[in-house]
């Protein structure tokens, strides 16, 4: 199982590089084509697109390995017994929001194939809009839980300083 995640997550990593190499290649041949008076229109939408694919494919990564904002010092000042609810807490919140989230981008993403809805310059599917916003939202609750399944918050707290651990 493990195996399958480090897999799920560098295959994850793999798309949001090439996401942002892309939208970096495409900012710069506009920049380029339009310093020679010659705008290719089609390079601002589908670098648009990119950066929604990276937006919600980094949105599943962070919670997958924790790194989102969290009242943490709320964790480290309440007593011993009340520390597993306040661990679990945000990962509810987290896995309630982004399943909603997904079941509504779902609805819109069917919507979306089923109008045959296209983008006014690529004129591909909009449903390529909405499918990271799908995947990113469900990556983001199996990211929510798995790390709090699985991270240890010892590992936290010997990082800090010697003053502020228990």
């Amino acid at each position: 199982m493990r195996k399958l995640d480090g897999l799920l997550w560098r295959l994850v990593d793999a798309v949001i590089l090439v996401a942002v190499v892309g939208m970096v290649c495409l900012i710069a041949l506009q920049v380029g084509s339009r310093l020679m008076g010659a705008s290719v229109p089609w390079t601002e939408e589908l670098s648009r697109f990119l950066f929604i694919w990276t937006v919600w494919l980094g949105i599943a990564t962070g919670f997958r390995y924790g790194q989102h904002p969290a009242l943490s010092f709320l964790y480290f000042l309440a007593p011993r017994g009340l520390k597993p609810v306040l661990r679990v807490i945000p990962a509810v919140a987290a896995v309630m929001l982004f399943s909603i989230v997904t079941w509504h981008g779902w609805a819109l993403l069917s919507q979306q194939v089923r109008f045959g809805e296209l983008s006014p310059i690529l004129q591909v599917g909009m449903w390529l809009t909405t499918l990271p916003l799908v995947l990113g939202s469900g990556l983001a609750v199996l990211g929510a839980i798995v790390h709090t399944a699985t991270d240890d918050i010892d590992d936290v707290t010997e990082a800090l300083p010697e003053g502020a651990r228990e």
